[in-house]
Order: C-alpha cells, then sequence, then structure tokens
C-alpha cells in the first residue's frame, strides 16, 4: 500500500505540472544504460538547445565492441545534457529519431531534465503489435491515433488484420465487391453478426454496418507511420478465415462431391485455379498499397473440411503428389510465396503455415506457444514470437469480475512483462528470433475506448520486452513508470486500464486451503485433459486453488463430465463437501449441470450425500464466472466420490475445477 501511495504521489506531482528535474529512469522502454549527474538542464522548448552529432569514435568504438546488428546500430544513440543543452550521437537518421524520442518522452513529464546521459538501442529488430479490424472496423483516424503511442513507446511495427470472415477491411479496385458487400454486414458489433446468422450486407442498405479502409487512407496511414520509423504489415487471411471472400466471390470456394454445388465455408479452394488468380491480384494491390517488406497471409485455423471431398482439391492432392489437406495447405502457401518473392516481398504467417511442410523463405510468426517458433528457428526460419500464453491481449488483463467482456484466459500486466522471446531458444539459433510481437484480436472489443483500454498499459510491456536488454528489465520500476505514463494517456484523451487501482489475481490463488482431502489419494473413473492437467492426480487435493486463468495454473479441465473418488484415509465424520468451478462460454468451459457428492465407508457400496443444481446462467455474453458448488453433509465416511455432469448445449465441453474441499 504504501509503495502504490508513492506511486500515485509522484504521478500528481508531475502531473500537476511542479518543475521537478525528469531522469531517464522514467522512459519506457528503459533505456540500456544511464548515468544521472547533479545539476539541472530547463529545456528552451524552440530546439535551439538540441544538438546533433555524428557517432564519435568513442560512441563509434563502443558500439562495435558490442558486435551489434545492423538494425540495433542503426538505432544506437547517446543522449547527453549538460549545462550547455542537449548534446545527440548517432549513427544516421534512425538513431537521431530515437534519441529526440527519449528527450520527448523525459519532456513530456517536465521540461526541467536532470544532467544525464543515455547510451541506448534495441534488442530486437521486430517490436510490434497486431490490430484486428475485420472483426470490430477502426477507422483510419483510430489507427493513426495508436501510431502516436507506438512511437513514443519506439516500437517499430503495426500489423493491421485487413480480412476475415467478419468483414473485408481494405479497398481492392479489382474486386470491389469486397468492399460493396464483405464490408458491411448485419449486426454492429461481431457478436451481434455472429449470433444473427453471420449475413452480410450490401453498402448502403439501411441495416449494413462496417467499413472499409480507402486506398488514400491506407496511403495517409502509411505515410505517417514511415515518418515515425513504423512499419504498417498487412494481412490477408488464406486459406481459412474467408467467408467474406467466399461471400463476395463464389467461385473461390470449393465444389461438393458431386461437384454440382458450392460449398460454402471459411475456406477458399486450393484445388481452383480461379483462387488463385484472383488472390494473385488482390495481392498486387497490397503490394501497391504497403511497401512493407512482409505481407502477411495468415494461415492459421483453416478447417481444410470442404477440400476432403472437392473434386477440384482431390484432382490437385493427386496431380502434385500431395500428403492430404495438409500438403494441400502447403502447397498453396508454397505457390503464394514464390509469387510474394517475385514481387520483392517475403511470406510472413501464423505458425500454421508450417503444417504439410514450411515454404522456403517463409517468416513464422508463432502464436500456438513458442514450440513452433523454436521449432522453425532450428529450421532456419526467421521467427516472430507472439505466443497467446503471453502476448494475447484480448485475454482479461483483470479479475474478470471487474473487467468488460473478453474472449477469456488472464494475460495481467506482470504476466507479459515475465516473457522472454529467447526463453527456450538455442543459442545458436538467437539470430531467426527476429522479435515479438502482442496481438489484439477484437470478437469481443467493440468500441474505440474498449480496444485503448486492453491495448495500454499492456502494450508498453512487449515495448520493453522488444527493447531493453532482458538483464535490465525489472517489474517493480516498469510498473511504476506504467503508472505514471497511464495517467498521461488519460490525459491526452487515451482511455488506459487503470492500472494503479489493479485488482490483481485472484485472492484464494495465493494460499493453500486445508482440509481432509488435503494430500490424499485421487482415482479419476474419466481422465482429465492432457493440455489442461494442472498437477496432475495430485491436483484436486493439493491446497492450491486458481487463478483467473484457466490454462497454465491450478485449474483442472475435463472434455465432459468430471468422476472422481478421494480416499481420506480412514472412516471419519464429514460435514461439508464443494468444489469451485470455472465459466468461460466463450471458449467452451461451463458449469456443469449439476455436481453430486457419493460417500462411502468400504469403497464399494457408496451412497449419494448431496446434489447441487446450477442455478446460473451462461451465454456467450457472461464472461468468465467462478462459483462455488457445495453442500453440507452429515455422515461418515472414508471415500468421497464427486460427479460433475455437463449439460447438452453445443457450448458445453469442458468442467474445470481447482480444489475439492472436504470438512
Amino acid at each position: 500500500m504504501r509503495r502504490l501511495f508513492l506511486i500515485l504521489a509522484a504521478v500528481l506531482l508531475l502531473s500537476s505540472g511542479a518543475s521537478a528535474a525528469v531522469c531517464p529512469d522514467i522512459i519506457i522502454p528503459k533505456p540500456v544504460g544511464y548515468e544521472v549527474f547533479e545539476g539541472e538542464y530547463i529545456l528552451k522548448g524552440d530546439g535551439s538547445d538540441i544538438r546533433v552529432h555524428s557517432a564519435d569514435r568513442n560512441f563509434l568504438r563502443e558500439l562495435k565492441a558490442l558486435s551489434l546488428k545492423d538494425f540495433a546500430y542503426n538505432e544506437a544513440y547517446r543522449l547527453i545534457v549538460g549545462k550547455r543543452g542537449v548534446d545527440i550521437y548517432c549513427t544516421g537518421d534512425v538513431g537521431e529519431y530515437r534519441a529526440r524520442q527519449s528527450l520527448s518522452y523525459m519532456a513530456s513529464f517536465s521540461d526541467t531534465l536532470s544532467f544525464c546521459s543515455i547510451v541506448d538501442y534495441p534488442r530486437f529488430a521486430h517490436r510490434g503489435i497486431m490490430l484486428d479490424i475485420s472483426r470490430n472496423f477502426r477507422d483510419k483516424d483510430f489507427i493513426l491515433r495508436q501510431i502516436d503511442v507506438l512511437d513514443m513507446l519506439k516500437m517499430n511495427s503495426l500489423h493491421l488484420h485487413l480480412a476475415d470472415d467478419a468483414g473485408w477491411r481494405v479497398e481492392i479496385s479489382s474486386y470491389p465487391r469486397l468492399t460493396g458487400y464483405a464490408a458491411w454486414r448485419k449486426g454492429k458489433e461481431w457478436t451481434e453478426w455472429r449470433s444473427s446468422g453471420k449475413h452480410y450486407a450490401e453498402q448502403g442498405s439501411p441495416e449494413a454496418t462496417g467499413g472499409f479502409l480507402t486506398k488514400e487512407e491506407v496511403a495517409e496511414i502509411v505515410s505517417y507511420a514511415r515518418k515515425k520509423n513504423i512499419n504498417i504489415i498487412p494481412e490477408i487471411e488464406m486459406p481459412g478465415h474467408s467467408a467474406e471472400l467466399l461471400a463476395a466471390y463464389p467461385e473461390v470456394a470449393c465444389l461438393s462431391a458431386d461437384g454440382k454445388e458450392k460449398v460454402f465455408s471459411s475456406d477458399v479452394c486450393p484445388g481452383n485455379e480461379e483462387t488463385f488468380r484472383i488472390l494473385e491480384g488482390i495481392l498486387d494491390e497490397i503490394i501497391e498499397m504497403f511497401p512493407s517488406t512482409y505481407i502477411h497471409i495468415g494461415g492459421d485455423e483453416a478447417s481444410k473440411s470442404s477440400w476432403k471431398e472437392c473434386p477440384l482439391c482431390r484432382k490437385r492432392m493427386e496431380e502434385e503428389h500431395l500428403d492430404g489437406v495438409d500438403g494441400l495447405q502447403s502447397y498453396l502457401v508454397h505457390r503464394i510465396e514464390d509469387y510474394l518473392e517475385s514481387k520483392g516481398r517475403h511470406l510472413l504467417g501464423w505458425d500454421e503455415i508450417m503444417q504439410g511442410g514450411l515454404a522456403p523463405s517463409a517468416t513464422v510468426m508463432s502464436w500456438r506457444g513458442t514450440a513452433n517458433g523454436i521449432e522453425a528457428a532450428a529450421m532456419g526460419h526467421d521467427v516472430i514470437m507472439s505466443p497467446n500464453t503471453y502476448c494475447y491481449i484480448d485475454y482479461y488483463q483483470d479479475a474478470p469480475l471487474y473487467s468488460p467482456l473478453a474472449i477469456g484466459g488472464y494475460i495481467p500486466l506482470t504476466r507479459i512483462y515475465s516473457y522472454d522471446p529467447l526463453e527456450g531458444v538455442p543459442e545458436e539459433h538467437f539470430d531467426h528470433i527476429l522479435g515479438v510481437q502482442a496481438n489484439l484480436w477484437t470478437e469481443f472489443v467493440p468500441t474505440e475506448e474498449h480496444v485503448e483500454y486492453m491495448l495500454y498499459p499492456r502494450t508498453f510491456a512487449v515495448a520493453e520486452i522488444g527493447w531493453t536488454p532482458q538483464t535490465e528489465r525489472e517489474f517493480t520500476s516498469f510498473r511504476g513508470r506504467s503508472v505514471r505514463l497511464v495517467e498521461q494517456l488519460k490525459d491526452k484523451g487515451y482511455h488506459p486500464f487503470d492500472l494503479a487501482n489493479e485488482y490483481g489475481d485472484r485472492p484464494e490463488s495465493y494460499v493453500k486451503v486445508d482440509h481432509l482431502a488435503r494430500g490424499c489419494e485421487v482415482k479419476y473413473s474419466k481422465p482429465y485433459s492432457r493440455t489442461y492437467s494442472a498437477d496432475g492426480e495430485t491436483a484436486l487435493t493439493d491446497g492450491k486453488q486458481g487463478g483467473w486463468a484457466y490454462s497454465k495454473s491450478d485449474w483442472q479441465g475435463f472434455n465432459g463430465d468430471m468422476d472422481v473418488t478421494i480416499d481420506l484415509g480412514k472412516v471419519q465424520p464429514l460435514h461439508y463437501v464443494g468444489a469451485w468451478f470455472y465459466s468461460c462460454y466463450t471458449n467452451w468451459i461451463t458449469f456443469p449441470e449439476r455436481t453430486e457428492v457419493w460417500v462411502s465407508e468400504d469403497g464399494e457400496n457408496f451412497t449419494l450425500a448431496s446434489t447441487v443444481t446450477c442455478q446460473i446462467k451462461e451465454g456467450r455474453e457472461s464472461g468468465t464466472m467462478y462459483s462455488l458448488f457445495g453442500a453440507p453433509v452429515d455422515v461418515t465416511a472414508r471415500y468421497v466420490r464427486m460427479l460433475a455432469v455437463l449439460g447438452t448445449q453445443p457450448q458445453h465441453g469442458f468442467v474445470f475445477t481447482d480444489e475439492i474441499v472436504v470438512k
């Protein structure tokens, strides 16, 4: 509490316009190295007291000793604040720009600076954020405002997810139906569109909501970002997540097994030459609009279900000697890569592009954890680390009970900050890890205010991960700096999460609970999920209760009903049996329809001691919830069996619990 008071006091002091001298220790991302000296300098404000020099001999010698990569060398700078003002030493324009960013960052809190010296350069080449503007459209002005924050944080990449089932968001002159039809839908928010049948609408019709970026707007975004040394990476999804493309141009759809009908799914047809003609035509215009070295093609979560029966796909697999539908996806990725390479661009895709064989020059964005990224690096491919276990900022960042609806999971600031992109990567493959990126999918993020709430301050952590040496990062300092920057963003009209009043993880997760079943043997009539195993066969009686996150924590998941029996070791009086259950309807985790407690003295003859029926209404809008299913009992027993029965609704897939408490 005292630490929080001191942080808030510092915020009030700085935001009140007080003249306290600012030091480099306020900057996000934290500089590589700095010294602070006695004395202060008041900036003139017109820039006349800022002098820029080519890197001097001492600075060049220092950089050479560090054996910096080209990107780090180009962004390196030394900044000195002294009696005569500010001196910047740099190797080029980008280094000067980074130095001015640090100076501007300090000056945004006070024009009085402590005498100091900063030596700085980035750890990774790619430091980015992905913003999904397909699920819920965001316009040019909003994107420009976010570029301003990325600029302040020395980030250099904004990845725009421009196309998905929920809407096409960029003008393509050759295929006007993409923006005349597929950019508009019935249902303003993604949740409304999904629940009402996923219908698109003609532009200008009364029910049409949505929008797209015109070529002129794209040009303005790209130009604005380029001036701030930020690269805009466009993403056009293929072969999956493409229902909107099929709706606008049915010729890219697969055929039914008899070849007489179109099959409308979310996957384009890789067996159809027309598919490649259209995709290449779209990419031609994307390449014209976006100068990015990388063109992101998605490649994730293709169902491939229609490919198995489609005569065109079956013919392609036979003629090309492909190994099933994974081989067919690999064929598409290889072919698109060849096309992009012929245009002087490189293919970037989610880690599913590895299925069936990775295209020769492809760069992998690893989102399903880190293992696929590590494997791709070992194969000699460049990788951008973006694991959902650390870098998915569509997950909750604070207690779900006090947060707006999210897709589920829990990634607070401390979690994302703890990530090291080189963790688990053999040193000989370090050079293939280009950097780090966080992703904001917007299925449940419908407004501009909500987008900013999810982005900030977690984007601050991504910036520091990507820039600051791992050995120089420390969370307590970072959190204090983040609280200050959050308050500054609020003053500028942004809507960040109120970090100073963070609730934190589930309180029960910090302490162990003591009860009669703690440490007792558990027998499983139905196996737990290997993906959500927690601590295995000791998880339900180890005294540990789960936090807000269901994955990588103390919650144990069952793909279906849970049926376990605990041996208490001896016959004894029992008065209560209960367990907490977790519900995240958007991730197919629901409360059991009912729980039953059965007891026995001999382990063979059981009697029903209690039944608890779920009275809680769940639904897609209900968010993440936790509930105690417990009941008093008045029995004598050694064995306790708990049965948690799921409902029969399609969304009822998993049941999760953290501890079975017996008293």
